[in-house]
């Protein structure tokens, strides 16, 4: 290789090192931010959770049951979370995999999905769900908010059956799983206990549709937000990784940058030496 290409290269990784050093740096600072609202997020949805497994077992009393806690309908409702971007390592495609293993679990489907990385590469291979008009681009609470009352009629209906989500649970930076999880029929788990005489206004059969839309809608902005994280997480080592290779590089290019420039000082060096005493002789 010429000096002049092995210079090319030097500038061209001098680039790239750069590059990925800003991107871990602005992965780095988007994720202590994101952990924070996994962390508080984390406590809420256990809140809620001891109030809904309260509130479920009052309706089981009430003569007509919600239709939230049935698995009948016409499809299943798959609600998937995959990566905004790339740049993140296996994340993305390790959720891929899981995606398609779970998609040959059930027949009748139709699918939703958040991250435009993943729906790139799933929106000609699985069937949208038409029926929920919600703008998903750049999602927030609000468009969680608005998905879970747009998913109610259709749950009332008995249009939708089972509500399953897929997306990535975040465990601590250099690891992200892959998960999948049945949201509806409603199964609350909670370690945390609410005692019977807590009162309620309004009634209870008046407040549990409500609190119903709401927990869906707290649970799909948690395993979003979740998603996110990891996504974040795999990014900055990714980018960090990166960096390490792009200098190691530059290492082993100077190097041989060095030892070109000096073989080729050496080469002129022999050849005027060698004109010199052709001339002296």
């Amino acid at each position: 290789m010429s000096l002049k290409e092995l210079r090319r290269r030097i500038t061209s990784v001098k680039s790239t090192q750069k590059i990925t050093a800003a991107m871990k740096m602005v992965a780095s600072a988007k994720l202590r931010r994101l952990q924070e609202r996994t962390h508080f997020g984390h406590d809420y949805i256990e809140r809620l959770n001891s109030i809904g497994h309260y509130l479920g077992n009052i309706q089981y009393d009430l003569e007509e049951k919600s239709t939230w806690f049935s698995a009948e309908g016409h499809y299943d409702l798959i609600i998937i979370f995959g990566a905004e971007k790339g740049l993140c390592g296996s994340f993305h495609s390790n959720l891929m995999r899981k995606i398609h293993q779970e998609m040959e679990n059930h027949s009748k489907k139709q699918v939703i999905i958040f991250g435009q990385k993943a729906a790139e590469v799933l929106k000609n291979r699985y069937h949208f769900c038409k029926n929920l008009n919600v703008d998903i681009q750049n999602p927030t609470m609000q468009t969680f908010l608005n998905l879970a009352k747009a998913i109610e009629p259709l749950k009332q209906k008995k249009e939708i059956g089972r509500i399953h989500v897929i997306g990535s649970k975040f465990k601590n930076i250099l690891t992200q799983q892959p998960f999948s999880k049945t949201l509806c029929p409603f199964d609350f788990e909670s370690q945390q206990s609410i005692c019977d005489t807590n009162i309620f206004e309004p009634s209870p059969d008046v407040f549990l549709p409500h609190f119903f839309t709401h927990y869906l809608s707290a649970n799909l902005h948690q395993m979003w937000i979740e998603t996110l994280t990891g996504e974040m997480a795999a990014r900055m080592t990714a980018m960090d990784n990166a960096t390490r290779n792009a200098k190691e590089m530059l290492e082993d290019l100077n190097l041989d940058y060095n030892r070109t420039r000096q073989a080729k000082i050496t080469t002129e060096l022999t050849e005027i030496i060698a004109g010199s005493e052709g001339v002296q002789q």
